[in-house]
């Protein structure tokens, strides 16, 4: 899945506040360079900065499509199944008796941010939900 970057959310506004948005006409090309008459061929010398640019010399440079995995990532089908188990015991402690619902509520208010930490830290957890159970089991197989 491609990750928008959050930059354009920033700049197409201000884009399209300023008109920059691709529609000013195509620029005239400049008038050639012709060497005088009474001057001779080498007395012109060539600028680098003279050069006229082309559409094709680019200054973005394309990311790639996949974003490298950083450290502690899960892969997208282990981190699907973590997020079903969370998901379906929270739901699952909605229905469970007062007190077994907060003290597992809290343990999973103080799961860590790092996916594969998460992995690790429910490894012991007393899950209410067999299914939100089978379901970290499976996250943990694909992780």
């Amino acid at each position: 899945m491609r990750r928008l970057d959050p930059r354009i959310l920033v700049l197409a506004p201000l884009l399209v506040l300023t008109g920059a948005c691709g529609d000013d006409p195509e620029p005239s090309a400049p008038a050639p360079v012709t060497p005088s008459a009474t001057a001779p061929a080498s007395a012109v010398p060539a600028s680098p900065s003279a050069a006229v640019p082309q559409p094709s010399d680019s200054v973005y440079v394309e990311e790639e499509d996949e974003p490298t995995a950083a450290p502690g990532d899960l892969s997208e089908e282990a981190q699907s199944y973590l997020d079903q188990a969370l998901g379906m015991e929270l739901g699952a402690l909605e229905q469970a008796p007062a007190e077994t619902a907060a003290a597992r509520r809290k343990l999973l208010d103080k799961l860590p941010e790092n996916p594969t930490k998460v992995l690790a830290a429910l490894k012991n957890y007393p899950w209410y939900s067999p299914e939100a159970r089978a379901l970290y089991d499976r996250a943990t197989a694909a992780g």
